[in-house]
């Protein structure tokens, strides 16, 4: 299936790769990355367990129901992302797992997960790993300051020896067969609260729509395939509203749902697909970058402006989430 939205090599990349990511993240938002350190057996693997556990009967999985933390087992109808399509909330499943110390997960987890908790804390920390790579190409395409941190100056506010609100998700959208066609929006219209996401997708399973910046249509972000079957498929990348916010509006948070196409919802098709939320360490302020492109922005942030944690920043966002958050 083709796409509007770009696919960026970032197995070796070239300033030819920093110009093309820049230019969508300042622009669209949205972009596949390909030829990243997964395979298609981590993906698929991860993939196995969600199903196995979103199989499990309901009264199981509510046994680690989510909180406070944003850890756990949200039902559906739960998580409300915008009341305005889904005032009752939207029709999926969640598990969310927080960080892993020395590969052991600091929430319960469900015997289908802790029996293979070393390989979630793997793949977590590989999407960590991802997400800093990209943050260290943008820090390059804004030429941060060499003095106060160079390319590294994003990356280095991820480390993951402090806590964060860095999440990897495991989603599932039922199939919901409706004889007239109706196509109910399954995740409604949101931006994330991150610094950024990779969100991979199943094969056949599309849903994924972007309100472009720039002419405010909603534009479907198919699931690619690989073009090496051992290779992980293309994944979607999105900036986030911490990046956003970081950047006085430079790099571009997009607005996005979940709306199954109409052949599938007339074929009953499920939907799975996986996120991994990457955030800033909780304490870090979200001040200006020392970006020489940033400052000639006309949306530059006044100097004196309020600055706020990205912590801070989460809860203000989870806070209109779910009714359990103060």
């Amino acid at each position: 299936m083709t796409t509007i939205v770009p696919v960026i090599d970032i197995s070796d990349p070239s300033p030819e790769t920093v110009k093309k990511l820049y230019e969508v993240a300042s622009t669209f938002g949205f972009v596949f990355i390909e030829g990243s350190a997964f395979t298609a057996s981590d993906v698929d693997g991860m993939f196995r367990l969600a199903k196995e556990f979103f199989m499990e009967p309901i009264n199981e999985k509510q046994k680690f129901p989510i909180s406070s933390t944003n850890r756990g087992y949200s039902c559906v109808n739960q998580e409300v992302l915008d009341d305005k399509s889904n005032k009752g909330g939207d029709p999926k499943e969640v598990f969310n797992f927080g960080q892993f110390e020395d590969s052991k997960a600091i929430q319960p987890l469900p015997k289908v997960f802790s029996d293979c908790e070393s390989d979630i804390a793997a793949f977590a920390s590989k999407c960590h790993a991802t997400c800093n790579k990209l943050l260290d190409l943008l820090a390059e395409a804004l030429a941060v300051d060499h003095a106060a941190g160079g390319k590294t100056w994003f990356s280095s506010r991820h480390d993951l020896k402090e806590f964060s609100g860095s999440i990897l998700r495991f989603l599932y959208y039922p199939a919901v067969v409706t004889g007239d066609g109706t196509n109910e929006i399954r995740a409604g219209a949101h931006t994330d609260y991150g610094s950024m996401t990779l969100l991979f997708q199943r094969a056949g399973q599309d849903g994924l729509e972007v309100q472009s910046p720039l002419s405010g249509e909603w534009v479907p972000i198919p699931a690619l395939k690989a073009k090496d079957p051992s290779a992980c498929p293309p994944i979607v990348v999105n900036i986030a509203d911490q990046l956003s916010f970081w950047t006085a509006g430079v790099l571009k948070s997009a607005v996005h749902r979940v709306k199954f196409p109409i052949e599938a919802v007339k074929r009953g098709s499920d939907r799975y697909s996986m996120a991994y939320f990457c955030h800033p360490a909780d304490n870090i302020l979200l001040e200006p970058v020392p970006s020489p492109v940033i400052k000639a922005s006309s949306l530059a942030v006044p100097t004196g402006a309020d600055v706020i944690t990205a912590g801070e920043h989460l809860k203000r966002r989870l806070a209109a989430t779910y009714s359990w958050k103060d």
